[in-house]
């Protein structure tokens, strides 16, 4: 990286080299002509990409085929390494646009990335934006407390929640690499990352003050001054629907979220559970906010649009990367239980995200690791199944609420257990029979899904 290079093109600073930095924001930023550094402390990858000289590829999951993308050059330097993290500060000291993107948001004290990033915007004055894309409510203000430790931030520098909603991941079992035709991230790396094509990333509206005369790299982006709202909609609608409907899916036998297609359970479970469970107290919540998503029609738009993407024939998203960790994702504050608390304060019964809750704890043994295989176990309790619940709630649970919710996942346990020994492939007609759902008007037919796959 030359010092001419950087005078001329915007910088821009990435930290971490995982599928959401290399497949989005560092091809992004690539689109859009800036100088790429990158900040990896995994010794292999950093030496790959340079005996790669400084590119890497990626594969893009349109609707009728894969595309690959070579992107590059990019400057890849490892922060644990005396004579890398000079040029890493340097480079934050100019960047425009730096994004954290990795596993934890634990990794901003102990990846040291709080101090990387003290170091390097000391003294800032000219205009950065940081963007915090780890998938955490509040992930931007936690970052710019341990960077700052309460001095005051100067004013051209702001930091970014993100809500990303594009899906994907690594691959690295060579026969499916082969078999699909991707390319590795390098040719020494064995893995491919296979990413959808969606730009749709929702960001905080730069606040900057106008005399810096800031711009960001990322104008393809959708900024927001509440961002809140769309962290809402993420969690509780978005990876909702999709850890239900991975859950459910490994009951059946799904490899991919895409294995769904020409089932009429996705529709009538899933994607009615979006609709109706999230959607019905969502609107509500956010009537006045005056963002589109939140009126009747958005939101629909919004779902019909994620419900397709979830299916995409050629994102091979896989059905073990969706229900992994599940004693988070069915914690009282993540996405399946605060979604079900939501709607039953709203008047809502979310008896579909219950069979959610119902389809993981058939499946996940109690007090073993998370990454323990998932296996549907035939003798499960309704009583075990909810001690398992209320274990992962541990104090958090609220009386009241605790015990609402644990009927509706008692009762959606029973009939997942009844519908599993039945043998019957589909769910939905097993539920109509059974009479899971109150009888109410019959709800309008739904678009179908895979109308444009």
């Amino acid at each position: 990286m030359t010092t001419d290079l950087i005078k001329s093109k915007k910088l821009f600073v990435g930290i971490g080299s995982g599928a959401i930095q290399l497949g989005l924001w560092a091809y992004y930023a690539f689109l859009g002509g800036a100088e790429i550094v990158l900040s990896e402390v995994d010794a292999h990858k950093v030496a790959s990409i340079r005996a790669n000289h400084q590119y890497y590829t990626i594969n893009v999951a349109h609707f009728n085929k894969i595309v690959p993308v070579t992107v590059g050059p990019v400057y890849i330097y490892n922060p644990m390494v005396p004579s890398d993290r000079p040029k890493l500060l340097g480079a934050l000291a100019k960047a425009n646009d730096v994004v954290t993107a990795v596993p934890s948001t634990a990794l901003y004290t102990q990846g040291g990335i709080a101090q990387l990033l003290r170091e390097g915007l000391r003294d800032r004055k000219t205009p950065v934006m940081i963007y915090a894309s780890e998938n955490q409510v509040g992930a931007a203000r936690m970052l710019e407390h341990m960077v700052y430790e309460g001095e005051k931030k100067p004013d051209p520098v702001q930091f970014s929640e993100t809500v990303i909603e594009r899906m994907g991941g690594a691959h690295m079992d060579e026969a499916f690499i082969q078999k699909l035709g991707l390319e590795c991230i390098t040719p020494s790396l064995k893995q491919a990352l296979l990413v959808e094509e969606f730009d749709k990333i929702v960001v905080e509206r730069d606040e900057i003050p106008a005399r810096y005369g800031f711009s960001t790299l990322f104008n393809c982006f959708v900024p927001t001054r509440d961002i809140n709202l769309y962290e809402e909609l993420k969690l509780l609608g978005h990876n909702a629907i999709h850890f239900m409907l991975g859950c459910i899916g490994k009951l059946k036998g799904y490899a991919y979220m895409s294995d769904y297609n020409g089932d009429a359970d996705y529709e009538h479970v899933g994607c009615r559970a979006l609709l109706d469970e999230t959607g019905g107290w969502f609107k509500a919540k956010y009537r006045h906010s005056g963002e589109l998503v939140a009126t009747e029609a958005g939101f629909e738009q919004w779902a019909d649009q994620l419900t397709r993407r979830i299916a995409n024939p050629f994102l091979y998203d896989a059905v073990d990367r969706v229900i992994r960790d599940p004693g988070r994702k069915l914690g009282w504050n993540d996405r399946m239980t605060w979604t079900m608390r939501e709607a039953l304060a709203a008047g809502i019964e979310p008896r579909r995200y219950a069979l959610g809750v119902a389809a993981a704890l058939l499946m996940v043994v109690p007090g073993q690791p998370a990454e323990s295989p998932w296996v549907y176990r035939d003798s499960m309790s309704r009583e075990a199944a909810l001690d398992h619940l209320e274990t992962i709630w541990g104090t958090a649970a609220e009386p009241d609420m605790r015990e609402r919710l644990l009927s509706l996942v008692g009762k959606a346990v029973d009939v997942t257990q009844m519908w599993k020994q039945s043998g019957e492939s589909s769910l939905y007609p097993f539920l109509l029979r059974k009479e899971y759902f109150p009888k109410v008007a019959v709800p309008v037919p739904l678009r179908r899904v895979q109308r444009d796959l």
